[in-house]
C-alpha cells in the first residue's frame, strides 16, 4: 500500500485559499485555464501543487517516447530550456524518456514547467521520475484531475494527455513509435484546434515511425527551437500572453528582493519538538498558509518531517 503524506493531500476549496499543500481548481472557477475547458470533457477539477500562476501560460506540450534515444533526449531538452527562456511553460506528462528531459531542460534555465499526472499527487509520480516530481513541485507544478489516493492505471493516460494537450497552444512531439501514447497527445490536440509539430527521425528507426506519420499527414517540422517560436508568436493571443507572464515574473522577482526569505524564516525558528503549523506561523509572524507552503517545500528539500497530529519538525 502506498504512504500518503498527509501534508500534500490536503485541499484548499479555490486557487484563491490561502492555504498551503495542494490547491483544488473548479471548472468555470477561480484560476481554472480558459484553454482546457475547450477540451471535451474538461476536468471537473484540477489537483495543482506548486506554483499556480503557471497554470495561465502561454504553454507549449513537448511529448515523446519513454524509450527515447540519446538524440531525442538531447532535442527535447534543449527545446524546453530554450521555450522557457523565452517565457514559455513547458507542459509534459513526468514519463521517463522525452517527457522528463522536456521538463528538465525547462528547470535548467529556471523556467517554468507544469507536469501533469495520470494519477493522484500523492501516488501517481512514476518511481523512475520522483526525484524529478519533487523538484517540479517546488520550483513549477504538478496537476491531475484525479484525488488524493487514485492509482495511475493504464486508461487513465488517454484522459492525462487531453490535460497535456488541453494547456498546451502547440504540442511537439520528439520521438513516437506506432503505437505511443504521443500520438494520442496530438490527436487530441488537433481536435481541440491546437498546432503539432514533430521532430522528424530517421526512415529505420522504430521511434520515427509515428512522427514520420504525422509529417506525412501535414505536421510541421521541427529543426530548432526557432521553428517552434515561428508558429508560437503568431498564434491568436500568444504575444499577450507572454507578455504578461513576463511582467508578472518581474513583478514576482523584484518582490522577492524586498521580502524576506519565508523558508528561511521558518526553518531558522523551528525548536527542537514538533509543534502545529499555527504555532511555527505566530512565531514567525507569517500568514498560516504561506507558513504550510514554506513547511511543503522544506519536507520536499528533506530539512523537515511531518509527525503525526500534523505536526513538523526539523530533520537533525
Amino acid at each position: 500500500m502506498a504512504t500518503v503524506n498527509p501534508l500534500l493531500v490536503r485541499e484548499s476549496p479555490s486557487a484563491e485559499s490561502p492555504a498551503g499543500g495542494v490547491r483544488r481548481i473548479r471548472l468555470w472557477g477561480p484560476g481554472y485555464p480558459e484553454l482546457l475547458a475547450e477540451v471535451a470533457p474538461p476536468p471537473a477539477s484540477l489537483y495543482c501543487l506548486g506554483d499556480l500562476s503557471l497554470m495561465a501560460g502561454p504553454a507549449v506540450s513537448i511529448v515523446g517516447s519513454r524509450a527515447a534515444t540519446a538524440l531525442g533526449r538531447q532535442m527535447a531538452e534543449m527545446l524546453g530550456a530554450a521555450l522557457a527562456a523565452e517565457g514559455f511553460v513547458v507542459v509534459s506528462g513526468l514519463a521517463r524518456g522525452i517527457d522528463a528531459c522536456a521538463h528538465a531542460g525547462a528547470l535548467s534555465v529556471d523556467g517554468g514547467t507544469l507536469a501533469v499526472l495520470g494519477g493522484g499527487l500523492d501516488i501517481g509520480v512514476p518511481a523512475s521520475t520522483r526525484r524529478l516530481g519533487r523538484r517540479i513541485a517546488r520550483d513549477g507544478c504538478l496537476v491531475t484531475e484525479y484525488p488524493a489516493g487514485t492509482p495511475p492505471t493504464r486508461h487513465r493516460f488517454p484522459e492525462r494527455n487531453r490535460i497535456v494537450a488541453g494547456l498546451s497552444r502547440l504540442v511537439v512531439i520528439v520521438e513516437a513509435g506506432p503505437r505511443s501514447g504521443a500520438l494520442i497527445t496530438a490527436r487530441l490536440a488537433l481536435e481541440t484546434g491546437r498546432e503539432v509539430m514533430v521532430v522528424p527521425g530517421h526512415p529505420l528507426a522504430s521511434n520515427s515511425a509515428g512522427v514520420l506519420r504525422l509529417l506525412h499527414e501535414g505536421a510541421r517540422a521541427v529543426r530548432s527551437p526557432a521553428d517552434v517560436l515561428g508558429e508560437l508568436l503568431p498564434l491568436p493571443g500568444v504575444a499577450e500572453a507572454l507578455a504578461a507572464r513576463k511582467a508578472a515574473l518581474a513583478e514576482r522577482e523584484a518582490e522577492g528582493l524586498r521580502a524576506p526569505d519565508p523558508l528561511r524564516l521558518v526553518l531558522e525558528t523551528m525548536g527542537k519538538e514538533p509543534e502545529p503549523a499555527e504555532a511555527i506561523a505566530a512565531r514567525v509572524g507569517l500568514p498560516v498558509g504561506q507558513t504550510l507552503a514554506a513547511l511543503t517545500r522544506l519536507e520536499l528539500h528533506g530539512l523537515v518531517r511531518t509527525v503525526p497530529g500534523r505536526r513538523y519538525e526539523r530533520r537533525s
